[in-house]
């Protein structure tokens, strides 16, 4: 069965699909929200991508236990 298959009608079907999907793919998926912007787009652009951006989990702990240390350490009087 696959002996007979052509190879230019193959890459073909292979390129066009490839292309409507991509173009699916942009119409479909999630737009920005161009309209919240408001007056700054720079600075909302920018708290755009700080909020869909990942954060590290172990700076996150490190930043943690430090402002626990010096709410611990303001608590028994200790100087910094």
């Amino acid at each position: 069965m696959f002996d007979q298959l052509d190879d230019r009608a193959t890459f073909s079907g292979f390129l066009t699909g490839m292309i409507l999907g991509g173009v699916l793919t942009l119409l479909r998926g999630p737009r920005l929200p161009w309209r919240r912007l408001g007056d700054n787009p720079a600075k909302a652009g920018r708290k755009l991508i700080m909020a869909i951006t990942p954060t590290d989990p172990i700076r996150d702990s490190i930043a943690e236990g430090k402002e626990a240390a010096r709410k611990r350490r303001a608590d028994l009087g200790l100087p910094r």
